[in-house]
């Protein structure tokens, strides 16, 4: 579910060389795009469809991406919830219940699409197969068992302004941006998290 959310989110070697070399062409496409993003914070509307188009959930709430793998996801409608990752460390808290669970960040995110909007790793990318459309990239997985089908980026010049997440149930999740910052400085407090009094901790790194 965790990996979903990144949800509540990138061929085969008997294709002809000149189609790889296209391949290749279109990540270094989105890799220098993303590059130019030091940092990016905007609010965000969600929708949540289920296999037959089906609206299931809506949301509201806050993303922030700083270089290198920091991260926070928040969301203040239906309910508030938050995810913030340093790059080592993966926190989700759930504030109704004063739950916090505790990841390790690397286990949970660099095995989904999420990773390459903050990573250049030659060996992460290759996990993945980029296509373009225009100003849109579709980023899929060659894992067959990833619970991140595919992961779908919107620009507007350099700016996301649209992000879909499409899961291995066929469950999307579609986020569009608006009050979009880029390179604004956002403190490094930002990407980590100290718990409330009397918060129900489980840190999954010690299993």
């Amino acid at each position: 579910m965790l990996r979903s959310i990144f949800a509540v989110v990138l061929l085969s070697g008997s294709i002809m060389t000149s189609v790889s070399v296209m391949a290749q062409t279109t990540e270094q496409v989105l890799q220098r795009k993303l590059a130019t993003i030091k940092t990016f914070s905007a609010s965000f509307e969600q929708q949540v469809f289920d296999a037959q188009k089906q609206l299931l959930q809506q949301g509201k709430g806050q993303l922030m991406i700083k270089q290198p793998a920091m991260f926070r996801f928040e969301t203040t409608e239906p309910e508030p919830n938050l995810f913030i990752g340093d790059g080592t460390t993966l926190w989700f808290y759930n504030e109704p219940l004063e739950q916090l669970t505790i990841f390790d960040a690397e286990n949970e995110v660099n095995r989904t699409p999420f990773v390459l909007l903050t990573s250049t790793k030659p060996e992460l990318w290759q996990q993945y197969e980029v296509t373009q459309q225009g100003e849109l990239f579709i980023i899929r997985s060659k894992d067959v068992d990833s619970a991140v089908k595919q992961l779908t980026l919107s620009f507007s010049g350099n700016a996301l302004s649209k992000m879909q997440v499409l899961d291995m149930n066929q469950q999307l999740s579609e986020f569009n941006f608006t009050l979009v910052q880029l390179n604004v400085a956002l403190d490094a407090s930002m990407f980590n998290f100290t718990p409330p009094e009397h918060t129900d901790i489980d840190d999954q790194r010690q299993r």
